[in-house]
């Protein structure tokens, strides 16, 4: 359970990685989105990644600088595993009580909610500029990643180079949609990620539940 904890933190700090540019306009425009949603009160991301046994969905809340609550629901879990983040304690709970996370754990949690929702946008990559698009009745400004000449597939589930699309709201500037997939436009994205922000998350710790030690 602790490792699904590590590893789906870690999945949501490398779907929020930014990239850095070969046209420079479109990477700052990409980049200042995702620095305004820093500033944000709070935002929410609702995803599903593709995994090797089937759909993972998780949701994540995230009230900075230091507080997050995510939700993980994935093939074969008893129940969905929830995880909460207020300062330096965290918790979690899998369809039975709320147990408090190791020290070495929580670290690691920290950090990398800190990348995802805190620090400056880390840049791995290069965008273009789609100018607007329109998703399910609404438009917004998109940024495509640039696909490197020769670049291999990285998993056995993936079919060919991947490209991910950054869809923006003209009206706030903030990020909405975030997709990573294949060219190929019959295959199911890899990571789809949607943004809200609602202005009454409110993330509250288990001070009294038990520790739980790392097996």
């Amino acid at each position: 359970m602790h490792r699904c904890v590590a590893a789906c933190v870690m999945i949501l700090t490398l779907m929020a990685a930014l990239p850095l540019a070969a046209d420079e306009k479109c990477n700052a425009q990409v980049k200042e989105a995702f620095s305004k949603q820093r500033t944000s009160p709070a935002f929410r991301m609702v995803a599903k990644l593709r995994g090797e046994t089937g759909p993972v969905e998780i949701t994540a809340e995230y009230v900075p600088p230091s507080r997050m609550r995510q939700i993980i629901v994935a093939p074969g879990q008893s129940a969905p595993l929830e995880t909460v983040l207020v300062g330096t304690r965290a918790w979690s709970n899998q369809g039975g009580r709320w147990k408090e996370l190791m020290p070495g754990l929580v670290h690691s949690i920290v950090a990398q909610v800190r990348e995802a929702a805190v620090d400056p946008p880390k840049v791995v990559g290069d965008f273009e500029c789609l100018d607007k698009v329109t998703v399910d009745g609404k438009e917004y400004i998109a940024y495509r990643s640039i696909e490197k000449p020769g670049a291999p597939a990285k998993a056995s589930l993936i079919e060919g180079p991947v490209r991910r699309t950054i869809y923006v709201d003209p009206n706030t500037g903030l990020p909405a949609i975030n997709v990573v997939k294949e060219q190929n436009p019959d295959v199911t994205p890899i990571f789809e990620g949607v943004y809200t922000y609602p202005t009454n998350i409110i993330i509250e710790g288990y001070p009294n539940a038990p520790l739980v030690k790392m097996r």
